[in-house]
């Protein structure tokens, strides 16, 4: 039943509005549509010592006020104006929420739906369970209490059904998840105290070392050591959790509280991280210096997400950043090579000349592509790749964890609206997307009075059939032909030619023949990885440009010029976890 009822305790307006706007927001966005947000006012003070009706009116007013125009307020369950005095429990007021509570929920589109009784048995064996204290169980165990059912146990699917149902409504926690579905949490506090164990507050900590050291560094550098995590789970208090260790850190890890990051050998294979990252924990700010570098607005593109709802709950921002950490490796920057990992913020490398750059706040989620020189050699399909495969996420994010109890999920399209941004790092323009389609030339951003080249906003907006040249060609801009290739640009140059091409255009950049003869005996089998070494092999010894390769293919007569457009875009990359 996603009804939600809201309580407040009314210290000053301010207070009031501030906090009731936050979990209006948060409310909303993690049921969606389908949720009646009931707000009942409370008055902490005696009715005797405050004017009751003016301040029932003034603060109801003020939360029709703040929510006119949005969506949200059709969501409100406002019109009763009910007003707690919370120091007596026998207001009269309280009957008033009871009886708001039971009208809201018999007005949701699930009352009434019948349950199988076959259901009942199961219920009632989780609840004497949780009497024994048990409450976590395997789905051997699971299996085992349904088939010694007197009347009729349930089938495979008819019990996952069952698994789902309870946790959509908040009963247990199932997750049907590869590695995890082996499990069933009865009592969910159980894994709330498996997170609060390593994930809290400092004033937990206090009187406890370990977790002190763990809490200082997780909240400066966001990380904290799996040996760590060992050690706080092998005291007494703790000790419950060791038992199901794998699967509690597995479903932090599904939830992306905890994050083990990707490292990689040179042979590409996996190396086993001896950490977990934890950005919800990270509270320093970025002081690096990052965003004010030499020719930043010249280096990077950008793009915004912004919640329809208005408002992006931090919870939300810290699953993107945990996604991103999943994927990509996180910058070192600076002196002391300290990983770029903030709070609400972070930068990570996408190759070496080419960082992306996260910053997250109540408003938007600022995306920036930044490259090592000049943001014309952003490679245009990684950009729109990155672009869709970062709107996925953030989809499926703002889902939260809740599934329903059939066999899909349930999707909520449209819940981010996507911008072009200004690459000022400071208080960015936004451009709607729609608007950019309409767009002829350049857009000049009203506060920076930045230009925008047509080229460069469309590098988030790619189609996968746009392979011809438009006006801005790289081919034909001095600061693109300037530039050195990176090893990506060489791989996909490298691809466009056959090993005749290759050889007469390493010849042209200055190879000598022998040199290329005794690669090609070397690697003559494996012909992209030949065109690959000789081309590397050209801009190793000389600081030869794009313009160089340009003037050698002309002269050379070696296939179009234009050529050089596929290593700024050609094929979709894929980002999967």
């Amino acid at each position: 039943m996603n009804i939600l009822s809201l309580i407040v305790v009314i210290y000053t307006p301010s207070f009031f509005l501030d906090y009731l706007r936050f979990w209006i927001h948060h409310s909303h966005q993690s049921v969606k549509e389908s949720t009646r947000i009931s707000n009942h006012c409370s008055n902490s003070q005696d009715n005797d010592s405050v004017e009751v009706e003016p301040r029932r009116q003034q603060l109801f007013h003020a939360i029709e006020e703040m929510f006119s125009g949005s969506p949200l307020l059709s969501h409100l369950v406002i019109k009763d104006k009910i007003f707690v005095n919370a120091r007596d429990k026998s207001d009269p007021e309280m009957a008033k929420i009871k009886k708001n509570i039971i009208e809201q929920a018999i007005e949701q589109p699930t009352w009434g739906q019948e349950l199988p009784k076959c259901f009942i048995p199961l219920e009632l064996e989780f609840d004497s369970l949780l009497n024994r204290n048990i409450p976590l169980i395997t789905m051997n165990h699971m299996m085992k209490i349904n088939a010694a059912q007197p009347v009729r146990p349930l089938t495979d699917e008819e019990l996952k059904v069952f698994l789902k149902f309870q946790h959509s409504v908040g009963r247990i926690l199932y997750f049907d998840e590869s590695g995890l579905d082996q499990h069933i949490i009865l009592s969910p506090t159980h894994l709330i105290d498996a997170f609060k164990s390593i994930v809290t507050d400092r004033k937990f900590c206090e009187g406890d070392r370990l977790r002190q050291v763990s809490w200082e560094l997780m909240s400066q550098k966001g990380v904290i050591a799996k040996k760590s995590v060992d050690d706080i789970w092998h005291k007494k208090k703790y000790k419950s959790f060791q038992t199901h260790k794998d699967y509690l850190l597995g479903v932090m890890t599904h939830l992306d509280i905890l994050v083990e990051p990707r490292r990689y050998d040179m042979t590409h294979r996996r190396i086993p991280a001896e950490f977990y990252y934890v950005a919800s924990m990270v509270r320093t700010d970025d002081s690096t210096g990052y965003l004010k570098s030499t020719n930043f607005v010249q280096r990077n593109i950008a793009i915004a997400f912004s919640s329809s709802s208005s408002m992006i709950p931090p919870a939300l921002s810290f699953r993107f950043i945990s996604y991103c950490l999943s994927i990509f490796a996180v910058k070192t920057y600076g002196q002391q090579n300290d990983e770029m990992l903030f709070h609400r913020s972070a930068v990570f490398n996408i190759d070496p000349s080419l960082d992306m750059c996260v910053n997250c706040d109540d408003e938007k989620i600022v995306v920036r592509l930044v490259h090592l020189n000049n943001r014309k050699l952003i490679m245009r399909d990684l950009a729109s790749c990155i672009k869709e495969c970062l709107a996925v996420a953030l989809e499926k994010i703002s889902q939260l964890y809740v599934k329903t109890s059939s066999t899909g999920s349930v999707i909520h399209e449209g819940s981010f609206n996507m911008s072009l941004c200004c690459s000022s790092p400071v208080d960015p323009c936004l451009l709607p997307m729609s608007d950019h389609q309409g767009q002829d030339g350049p857009w000049i951003c009203p506060k920076h009075r930045i230009e925008h080249t047509k080229e460069m906003l469309s590098s988030w907006a790619l189609q996968k059939t746009e392979i011809t040249c438009g006006v801005e060609c790289p081919v034909t801009d001095n600061e693109f032909l300037r530039q050195t290739p990176t090893d990506i640009h060489l791989r996909r140059l490298s691809m466009q030619y056959s090993i005749h091409e290759t050889k007469e255009l390493a010849i042209r950049l200055g190879m000598e023949y022998n040199t290329w003869e005794r690669m090609y005996d070397t690697l003559g089998e494996e012909p992209e990885r030949l065109n690959f070494e000789i081309l590397h092999r050209c801009i190793e010894s000389s600081s030869i440009t794009f313009d160089d390769i340009k003037k050698a293919v002309e002269i050379g007569n070696i296939k179009n010029p234009h050529i050089l457009c596929k290593v700024l875009r050609d094929k979709p990359i894929d980002f999967g976890r």
